[in-house]
């Protein structure tokens, strides 16, 4: 870019990227074990998302009809109470927004458990020690 001062070259972004996927198919590759745990975290997080889509679907049109219906119901002072705690937001918006929240809450119990359940074999010590013999066998 020297016929244009006032450009600067691109940063070295890519190399640095490159850098660290090679790192991380080193660490997968001389950890023992940590290949299966990868799969079998993979699997069970997946397993996670679906049942919290199972417990905690979105509400259908019925389910927000029928829930409107509910609080119309209810006397004046508790309706209010109820909007009041949902800052006035429709049911419509405020029940899938909710069902959002409690499926992103129950996946997050779910892998939290799991991974206490199954700690991965890549401890930090191993992960330091790792990491240097790959710098110094890529000459960095």
């Amino acid at each position: 870019m020297a016929d244009n001062p006032g450009k600067q070259t691109p940063p070295a972004k890519p190399r640095r990227d490159d850098l660290d996927k090679a790192r991380e198919a080193y660490l997968l590759e001389h950890t023992p074990g940590l290949k299966e745990h990868d799969a079998a975290q993979h699997r069970a997080f997946l397993q996670i998302e679906e049942d919290a889509l199972a417990r905690h679907p979105d509400p259908t049109p019925d389910n927000i009809a029928a829930a409107e219906a509910a609080e119309a119901a209810l006397p004046s002072r508790k309706r209010t109470e109820i909007q009041l705690r949902r800052s006035f937001e429709s049911l419509a918006v405020h029940l899938p927004k909710d069902a959002r929240r409690k499926r992103k809450s129950f996946v997050q119990r779910g892998q939290r458990a799991w991974n206490r359940a199954n700690p991965t074999p890549l401890t930090s010590e191993l992960e330091r020690t790792l990491t240097v013999a790959f710098m110094k066998a890529h000459g960095h």
